[in-house]
C-alpha cells in the first residue's frame, strides 16, 4: 500500500502543478506582463537535480501556454535558466526574462518557482479562430435633441441591429450575441462591476460599450458663384467605443470615429431609421463603413484573447461548464480551469491574480453553450467551485 500510494503521488506529481499568475495591471492587456509559476514534481532515484529540471521546465511550459505564447524554447529556457541561477537571462521572442524566484524541497517533492516576462507573439496566437461572443446595451445617444432632425428616436436600436448584422456577416468566428434592450450610462467608477454583470448575465466574455456623441446636421450654404444650386445639408456621424473582457478583467480597446455625409432627405421628412431606404443613402453608407472599421479594429484587439468561460456546476467529478460548441469546444479538447482573485495594492492599484488547477481537464461531452470537463489526470475535482472559470487550450 505504501508502495502505491508513492506511485499515486509521482504520477499526479510528474506533470507539475503550475500556479500562474498575473501581476500585470487590469488595463493594458496587450503589452508584455510577468507571469510567475511555480512547479512541482517528485525526486525519482534520488536524482534531484532531474526533478528541479522538470518542475521548472513545466512551471515555464503552463505560464506560457497561459499566456498564448508558443512552448518551441521551453527546454532551452529551462536549461539557460538552471545555468544561470544567479543572474536574471534574456532571450528573444516571446520570453523577454526569465528568472528562479525560489526551490525548495519536502521529502520527495521538489517546489519551483519561476518568473518570465512575457509577450505573445501574432502570428502564434492560438485563439485567432476561436468563437468569440459579444454583449452590448444600445448606444447611448449623447445629446438626443439631434434625433428630431429626420425624427428618428429609435436610431440607438437601430444602429446596434446594423452593428450586430454587420459583424455576423463580415467575421467568421465574432457574433454580437446579446443587445441588453436599453441603454447604459456606466458611471467610470462602477464601469468595472457593470461589465463583468453584463457579462454574466448574457452568457458572452467579451462587451462593448458604445457612446454616439454627435447626429448634429448643417446646412451648407449655396454658392454666390452658383445661386441655382440649392442648400445641401450635411450631418455628422461619431461615437466612442470600448470593449472589455468581461470575465478576465481590463480594457482591451478604446477608439473613436467620425465622418460627415450628405443628408439627402427633405427637412421635414420623417425617416425610418431601421429602412433599406435609410441605410443605403450616402449618410446610412457612411455610418456602415464607420462600422466596418470598428469591427476590424475589434477583431485585432480580441485576437488572441482566449475563450473563457464559468464553472456551471460539479456533481460526480464531473464539471459542467459554460463554453460549447458555439464556442469552438470539442469532445477531447484540454481546457484549463482556473480562480481569479483581484488584489489591491497600498497605492489603491488592482491586480488580477490567476491560479491553476492542476490536472489535465479534457472534454467529456460538448453540447451547444456548455460542456461536461473530466481531470483526466486523477479523476478529483476538489477544491473547484461554481463560477471559476475554464479557459481552451
Amino acid at each position: 500500500m505504501r508502495q502505491a500510494s508513492k506511485t499515486t503521488l509521482m504520477a499526479c506529481l510528474s506533470r507539475a502543478m503550475a500556479a500562474v499568475c498575473l501581476l500585470g495591471l487590469m488595463a493594458g492587456q496587450a503589452h508584455a506582463v510577468w507571469y510567475e509559476a511555480t512547479g512541482q514534481a517528485v525526486v525519482m532515484n534520488g536524482n534531484k537535480e532531474a526533478a528541479k529540471r522538470a518542475a521548472t521546465q513545466d512551471a515555464l511550459k503552463q505560464a506560457m501556454l497561459f499566456a498564448g505564447a508558443s512552448v518551441q524554447s521551453v527546454a532551452k529556457l529551462t536549461n539557460g535558466l538552471l545555468k544561470n541561477e544567479e543572474m536574471t537571462i534574456r532571450s528573444t521572442g516571446e520570453v523577454e526574462q526569465l528568472e528562479l524566484v525560489s526551490e525548495t524541497y519536502n521529502g520527495d517533492v521538489v517546489t519551483v518557482s519561476v518568473r518570465a516576462d512575457i509577450f505573445p507573439r501574432g502570428e502564434v496566437c492560438s485563439a485567432q479562430r476561436d468563437e468569440k461572443h459579444f454583449a452590448t446595451t444600445h448606444f447611448r445617444i449623447r445629446n438626443r435633441a439631434q434625433l428630431t432632425q429626420g425624427n428618428i428616436p429609435q436610431f440607438d436600436k437601430a444602429f446596434t441591429q446594423r452593428l450586430a448584422k454587420a459583424m455576423q456577416e463580415q467575421t467568421d468566428n465574432l457574433s454580437l450575441t446579446y443587445v441588453a434592450p436599453h441603454t447604459a450610462k456606466f458611471d467610470s467608477r462602477y464601469t468595472d462591476k457593470n461589465v463583468r454583470t453584463l457579462s454574466d448575465q448574457s452568457n458572452t466574455q467579451f462587451v462593448i460599450i458604445g457612446v454616439i456623441d454627435d447626429l448634429s446636421v448643417a446646412q451648407k450654404e449655396v454658392s454666390v458663384f452658383a445661386p441655382w444650386r440649392s442648400d445641401t445639408s450635411y450631418r455628422a456621424f461619431a461615437m466612442s467605443v470600448q470593449v472589455y473582457d468581461g470575465i478576465n478583467g481590463g480594457l482591451l480597446f478604446s477608439s473613436s470615429y467620425d465622418t460627415n455625409e450628405e443628408w439627402t432627405f427633405d427637412r421635414f421628412e420623417d425617416v425610418d431609421e431601421f429602412s433599406s431606404t435609410f441605410w443605403q443613402s450616402r449618410y446610412g453608407q457612411a455610418i456602415d463603413t464607420s462600422i466596418s472599421q470598428l469591427i476590424e479594429d475589434i477583431k485585432e484587439a480580441t485576437a488572441c484573447q482566449p475563450v473563457t468561460g464559468r464553472v456551471i456546476s460539479i456533481a460526480n467529478n464531473k464539471i459542467s461548464v459554460s463554453l460549447g460548441r458555439d464556442n469552438g469546444i470539442s469532445e477531447k479538447d484540454e481546457l484549463y480551469l482556473y480562480q481569479a482573485k483581484e488584489v489591491v495594492d497600498n497605492r489603491g492599484r488592482r491586480y488580477l491574480q490567476y491560479t491553476l488547477y492542476p490536472g489535465t481537464f479534457i472534454v467529456d461531452s460538448a453540447y451547444g453553450n456548455s460542456s461536461v470537463v473530466v481531470n483526466a489526470t486523477s479523476g478529483i475535482t476538489a477544491n473547484i467551485q461554481e463560477n471559476d472559470f475554464v479557459v481552451k487550450k
